[in-house]
């Protein structure tokens, strides 16, 4: 219980450190503002999202007046849940891990290298190249679709290992003359069952016989509570993560040779690690509740004696707010 209490609330704060935002290296003036605030109208109907969420931020620092502030950081939300995301996953020729792969889109760099986390990228066609030291580049070309979150995409370098060869089968072997039969033993009085095994004729009555299913249904039980653990632990070290890239682009934008882009860059490492948080911090909530409701609720599918049917149930809950269960008693 105290478990998923805490997943809850890991969720709960995620949520509300997202409408918080990140500051910015510079204070705007109000003309600034204004110009921010129609450039990032144009380029939305562009579907240049990236460049929209730059001009946007730039509206809703605090400088700028509230109306526009107000209406820009509305408009944030928007964008980012418009944002594809995508993720590549980079493979030498013997199919190892890559992660020192320089990234070119539509002939302007991208990232210098992939540390596996999901990149924002404008909806529509566009053009990729990897490069990776001892390793000739790869282009590939990708059509992005808007609100299309963390797709995968995996990107070979060189010629894969070859297939194993597939073993010919051979001959059959030529069965031999079967062994003739001898004379059937003559039956003789069924020994009576003594010490160990199952006990002969129907159970006393009051005694039902235990039920298959409620073992394999504990089981899923165990393994979902596990995976919601993990899950759970994921969330709670990406929620750290976050937390601390944001409080370095907090940390660059106060540097004397702080650029828009080195703030811009740590302020979406910071988006990303918390949007992994939250989903990661959902799935352990929801995984931990159905497994303990699975496990509990088994407790009466494989149980010998059914003297009563008095009991506990734990019902998981699942709304658009979170996610948990509910405790209950059978009378």
């Amino acid at each position: 219980m105290k478990l998923l209490s805490s997943f809850v609330s890991l969720g709960v704060v995620a949520a509300l450190w997202t409408g918080a935002g990140v500051a910015r290296a510079a204070d705007p003036t109000t003309a600034d503002c204004l110009s921010a605030n129609d450039n990032s109208i144009a380029l939305r109907g562009q579907h240049k999202l990236r460049a929209a969420r730059a001009e946007l931020l730039i509206c809703a620092a605090q400088t700028c007046p509230a109306d526009i502030r107000t209406e820009c950081a509305r408009r944030v939300g928007e964008v980012n849940a418009s944002m594809p995301t995508i993720v590549f996953d980079a493979k030498d020729p013997s199919g190892n891990d890559l992660s020192a792969v320089k990234v070119t889109m539509d002939g302007q760099p991208l990232v210098e290298r992939l540390e596996g986390t999901a990149l924002s990228i404008d909806p529509g066609e566009h053009a990729f190249v990897f490069e990776s030291a001892g390793q000739a580049a790869v282009q590939r070309t990708f059509v992005i679709r808007e609100g299309e979150k963390d797709r995968r995409e995996r990107i070979n370098f060189g010629s894969g290992s070859p297939a194993a060869p597939v073993p010919v089968a051979g001959p059959a072997p030529v069965a031999g003359p079967a062994p003739m039969a001898g004379p059937a033993p003559m039956a003789g009085p069924v020994p009576q069952q003594q010490g160990f095994g199952p006990p002969q004729g129907p159970p006393p009555p009051g005694v039902d016989q235990p039920k298959k299913g409620g073992s394999a249904k504990r089981t899923i039980g165990w393994v979902l509570t596990g995976v919601g653990v993990v899950a759970g632990g994921v969330g709670i070290y990406e929620g750290v993560t976050a937390l601390g890239k944001d409080q370095d682009s907090k940390d660059a934008a106060k540097a004397p040779d702080a650029t828009q882009a080195k703030v811009h860059s740590l302020h979406q490492d910071a988006l990303s690690a918390q949007t992994i948080a939250i989903a990661c911090g959902s799935v352990g909530v929801v995984a931990v509740g159905v497994g303990l409701y699975m496990i509990l609720s088994s407790s009466g599918d494989s149980g010998s004696v059914q003297a009563s049917r008095k009991g506990f149930e734990v019902v998981p809950v699942v709304s658009t707010t979170g996610a948990g269960f509910v405790l209950g008693q059978n009378f």
